[in-house]
C-alpha cells in the first residue's frame, strides 16, 4: 500500500528538491531492487524463526522507514552538489533527496515480506482453502494499487501537500504492526532449528511447494513454503 499511496506525488517531490528525470527514475527503481535482495533473506529467516517474528521485523522496518521519509519533508533542501552534464542533465543532490533514497531503500529491504506471506498462508490454510485464499490475497494486494494512488492523490491536493499522504501510510505501518502482534499467531509449522546448506544459488532464492509426509498427530499435512533440498526431522512440513 505504501508503494502506491507515493506512486502519485513522488516525481513532484523529487523535482522540488532538484532531481530530474534521472533521478526520479533511480529512486523509484530503488524499491524494486533492494526488495530483490531483501525477500529471499526474509523468506528464509522465516523458515528459521517463524513467520510471525519475521513478518513483524518487515513491518517494523517499513514504519522506520516512513517515520524517516515524513522527516525528510520537513529538512531544508541543503544543496550539496550540483551535477550539470550533457549525458546526465542538470540536478542538485540534496539532503532531503538523499534522507528519501535511504527511507525507500528501508522500506524494501524489510518490505520484501511477499513469499513469507505466502509461507503463512500455506501454513495455516488446507490443501482446499490454499488457492482461493492465495486469490483473495491477490485481491486484498490489487486493490491496494487501485485506491492508495486515489487516496494519495486526494490527501495530496490538500494544502498540506504530500505530508497527508506520507502520514495516511506511517498510520497504516503502525496498524499493520498492531495487527501483527495481537492478532497474528505463530504457525510454527515451518521454523527450522538448523541452517540449510547453500549448495547453489537455486537453494538461496529457489522456492517449492511439496506435500508434507511427515506425521504430526498422526496425520500427513500439507507443506508450507520452503527452498532447497535437505529434509530436517524438526520441520513437520518442509522440505530443504
Amino acid at each position: 500500500m505504501g508503494f502506491g499511496i507515493i506512486l502519485t506525488f513522488l516525481v513532484f517531490l523529487v523535482t522540488d528538491y532538484g532531481g530530474n528525470a534521472l533521478v526520479y527514475g533511480l529512486l523509484a527503481s530503488t524499491y524494486p531492487a533492494f526488495q530483490l535482495l531483501g525477500a529471499p533473506l526474509l523468506g528464509r529467516w522465516s523458515d528459521i524463526y517463524g513467520r510471525k517474528k519475521i513478518l513483524l521485523l518487515s513491518q517494523l522496518g517499513t514504519l522506520a522507514a516512513w517515520v524517516i521519509f515524513l522527516a525528510a519533508l520537513f529538512i531544508p533542501a541543503t544543496n550539496l552538489l550540483n551535477v550539470e552534464s550533457n549525458l546526465l542533465g542538470s540536478f542538485a543532490v540534496t539532503l532531503p533527496l538523499i534522507v528519501i533514497f535511504f527511507a525507500r531503500a528501508l522500506d524494501s529491504l524489510t518490505g520484501g515480506n511477499v513469499s513469507v506471506a505466502n509461507a503463512y498462508l500455506a501454513d495455516v490454510t488446507s490443501e482446499e482453502e490454499r488457492n482461493k485464499n492465495y486469490g483473495r490475497m491477490s485481491v486484498a494486494s490489487n486493490l491496494g494499487y487501485v485506491f492508495c494512488p486515489a487516496l494519495a492523490g486526494a490527501l495530496g491536493a490538500t494544502v498540506y501537500g504530500e505530508v497527508l499522504p506520507v502520514s495516511a501510510a506511517l498510520f497504516i505501518s503502525v496498524l499493520g504492526v498492531l495487527i501483527i502482534i495481537v492478532l497474528l499467531p505463530e504457525t510454527g509449522a515451518c521454523a527450522l532449528q538448523d541452517h540449510p546448506v547453500r549448495k547453489d544459488i537455486t537453494k538461496v532464492i529457489g522456492q517449492e511447494h511439496k506435500e508434507c509426509n511427515a506425521p504430526r498427530q498422526g496425520k500427513n499435512w500439507p507443506c508450507g513454503t520452503c527452498s532447497g533440498s535437505r529434509t530436517y526431522p524438526s520441520c513437520w512440513c518442509c522440505t530443504f
